[in-house]
């Protein structure tokens, strides 16, 4: 049997991509999604025929294995293959992802716990918000104040603000914290959300009723909401818990 994995353009798996994680138990947050999108995608032809697809991300960590039906059973052939492909010494693995998940865990020399991924609770019940919370829009005048209070927690944060994707929380017209609501680009209607909270207003429920404005905005836009957190800030776990969201999956880090 010959294995072979040939370099491809993105447009090219991008429809496999949004595919794929449409057949996961569960919804995987724009952190995991960033890193897939700019992954170095291959194609995987087994003699000579189709058989699946597999991205690199920064030459060392790779972010998809998949097989189509018929060369499932060659599974652990071409994942040895795979771990071939340019540098590869790691793998981002969400849990949810069964087939990815059991190729990764064959053969390793190191498991790390990355990240939570959440989804919304139906129905629950959340603290009430701080007194006279207010949100809002950001604005490109929000910018060098936004800077100040969080520093880099937001990438591209000029692109994200014209983008309408952050919101501002206030009270009595000082700032207690941001939102950040993100459209999906694999899912047809999902949205990841998340939150930060100015240091001097932490512990008053401000992140708690940031993320339920952001879940209400993410029902009346009719998306599904998602979020992500690192695996060891139990701070941001415990604020998504209060909201109303729920963790079933994790982000795993694999190293051979």
């Amino acid at each position: 049997m010959h294995i072979r994995c040939e370099r491809i353009e993105l447009a090219e798996v991008k429809p496999v991509l949004a595919a794929h994680v449409l057949t996961l138990a569960s919804p995987v947050d724009s952190y995991f999604e960033d890193h897939l999108l700019q992954s170095r995608p291959y194609r995987i032809l087994v003699d000579g025929e189709v058989a699946g697809w597999t991205a690199v991300h920064n030459q060392s960590l790779l972010t998809h294995f998949s097989l189509t039906a018929p060369f499932r059973h060659f599974g652990q052939r071409v994942f040895a293959q795979v771990r071939k492909l340019e540098q590869v010494r790691e793998a981002y693995v969400p849990t949810c992802d069964e087939f990815l998940l059991a190729h990764a865990l064959d053969d390793y020399r190191l498991l790390e716990k990355q990240a939570y991924f959440f989804q919304a609770r139906p129905n629950a019940q959340r603290p009430p918000a701080p007194p006279g919370l207010t949100h809002r829009l950001a604005r490109t005048d929000d910018l060098a104040r936004m800077t100040t209070l969080t520093g880099d927690f937001f990438d591209r944060v000029e692109w994200r603000v014209a983008d309408g994707q952050i919101t501002v929380a206030e009270q009595e017209g000082e700032i207690t914290g941001f939102g950040v609501l993100e459209r999906s680009t694999l899912y047809p209607a999902a949205a990841s959300i998340g939150m930060i909270t100015v240091e001097a207003h932490r512990g008053q429920g401000v992140g708690t009723a940031i993320i339920g404005a952001l879940l209400d905005e993410c029902e009346r836009q009719q998306l599904t909401a998602i979020a992500g957190c690192w695996y060891y800030n139990h701070f941001s776990k415990q604020t998504l818990e209060r909201a109303g969201m729920y963790t079933q999956t994790r982000l795993l880090k694999v190293s051979y």
